[in-house]
């Protein structure tokens, strides 16, 4: 049997763009073996909008598809938050076929302990050459029980490899393969044979890997931390001839798509990277742009650049307005005068600009959460905001902190929840509380602040009458009319 008839199938949940698993896809089809891309609900904005879990009708055709393709190897990308529904997924599968189940993905090296438990083999890291070794191995008939990154069971054991050190070239990697007969996506209770990327207006990409931050909330840090230390929090850029290369191809084969969000944890490329990619950019490329930046990092000159590139939007990470929670809790030390210089900066360039907000933290009082929607009422109209409810990482620090507090057990870990998808707005609900008070005032904040409509003396007077008759449905109405 040829590597041609060596069938190797990819399946992400919950996530069309799927950057990781497309990285692998394409390594995969260029070594000659018949790899295929299946997407399980896809939460794209536009066309195809994923609502609610994965129906058992979806799941049958999961199981009809893997049946009729017969692959010899399985590939789950997975992150915390899709792990239950995985592990339904799993136990249906399991027995369908003579294949090898491979885990890869944030859940895989964050609490590969647990995902062992439902899979055949595990890549605890960086998974481009240690999957390709797997698959090779497989084809010819070897163990693959002494390949780095890899755990494996074997024997009634556990075979637990060492972490090899991090891919430094990587522009030596293919970029993305868009094909309709190489890709199929499960949505609306139908399987279509289609690249799903076809119907989307946006196109995710990064252009490097790592964070030079240590967020306690974040998954980065128990890389830094445990897999890589001292390498991780050093960002590894692709070359610009090679993001460029992507971006060519994608206009080409991907006629809808009509912006491109660069997901780097932090775009801050040095200036001859800057300068060479972003000549390129306007000359080739030329789509409006977003990217995310950590507070105070992006100086005037580096601005105007982007600006004249396309830049057309940012997201910031705020996380709490309160510098105490940043600092103590968070580990994000600045000073809100800093995100207020950033902001402004930002308004007088005509860039959009997203603010991340996490609230529901059991860290933070009731006046510290207000400390947040004072900053949001000194920020330049108009804006918006990703408002998140803190979540727990399996072996993040957050979570060891808030285990050690009391605030959570085992069961709020967020490879625990009993939702097929993740939640990534805050949560509101009709109790009559401190925290859900503040989560409907930050929403219906961030409704009139998108629209330029923030009224100040409003607010204040919301928040004065709610302390006085801690009644909360003077705000609840407001956001449920909207």
């Amino acid at each position: 049997m040829g590597k041609k008839n060596y069938k190797i199938l990819f399946i992400s949940l919950f996530n069309g763009e799927a950057l990781g698993v497309r990285i692998l896809h394409s390594i995969l089809h260029h070594e000659g073996y018949d790899a295929r891309l299946l997407f399980l609900k896809v939460p794209f904005q536009n066309r195809y909008n994923s609502t609610g879990d994965v129906t058992e009708k979806e799941l049958l055709l999961l199981e009809d598809y893997i049946r009729e393709y017969k692959p010899n190897l399985i590939a789950f990308s997975l992150v915390s938050s899709v792990f239950g529904l995985y592990k339904r997924i799993y136990e249906r599968i399991k027995g369908s076929g003579e294949f090898k189940i491979f885990l890869g993905g944030w859940q895989a090296s964050l609490n590969p302990e647990e995902c062992i438990k439902y899979s055949d083999i595990v890549c605890v890291g960086e998974g481009e050459d240690a999957l390709l070794e797997v698959a090779d191995k497989l084809f010819n008939n070897q163990p693959v029980d002494c390949i780095d990154n890899i755990w494996v069971k074997k024997d009634n054991k556990i075979i637990k490899n060492p972490i090899r050190p991090l891919i430094q070239n990587l522009s030596r990697f293919p970029t993305p393969v868009f094909d309709d007969n190489l890709s199929a996506y499960i949505e609306n209770d139908e399987l279509i044979n289609k690249e799903i990327y076809k119907f989307n207006t946006r196109y995710g990409i990064i252009a490097g890997r790592g964070c030079p931050y240590s967020c306690t909330y974040c998954s980065n840090v128990y890389m830094a931390k445990n897999l890589y230390p001292r390498a991780w929090t050093k960002i590894r850029y692709r070359s610009p001839e090679h993001v460029i290369s992507e971006l060519i191809d994608v206009k080409e084969r991907l006629p809808e798509i009509t912006r491109i969000n660069f997901y780097d944890e932090v775009f801050l490329p040095d200036k001859d990277w800057v300068k060479e990619f972003f000549t390129r950019y306007k000359q080739e490329i030329a789509l409006p742009f977003y990217c995310m930046f950590f507070p105070g990092t992006v100086k005037e000159d580096f601005l105007k650049i982007l600006k004249e590139s396309y830049l057309a939007g940012v997201w910031i990470g705020v996380q709490s307005g309160s510098e105490k929670i940043r600092k103590n809790i968070f580990k994000r030390n600045y000073k809100n005068s800093v995100i207020l210089e950033q902001a402004k900066l930002f308004h007088q360039y005509g860039i959009s600009v997203r603010y991340d907000f996490i609230f529901d933290n059991p860290f933070e009082t009731f006046e510290e959460s207000l400390e947040s929607v004072n900053l949001m009422l000194e920020l330049p109209q108009p804006f918006s905001m990703n408002l998140f409810s803190l979540k727990y990482f399996p072996h993040t620090e957050i979570t060891d902190m808030a285990l050690e507090a009391g605030f959570i057990s085992k069961n709020d870990f967020d490879d625990e929840r009993l939702s097929d998808r993740d939640q990534y707005g805050i949560i509101l609900t009709d109790e009559n509380s401190d925290n859900n008070f503040i989560n409907h005032l930050v929403y219906y904040i961030n409704k009139l602040a998108s629209q330029s409509m923030l009224d100040r003396k409003e607010i204040h007077e919301i928040i004065d009458e709610y302390r006085y008759s801690k009644n909360i449905n003077i705000i609840k109405k407001r956001v449920d009319s909207m």
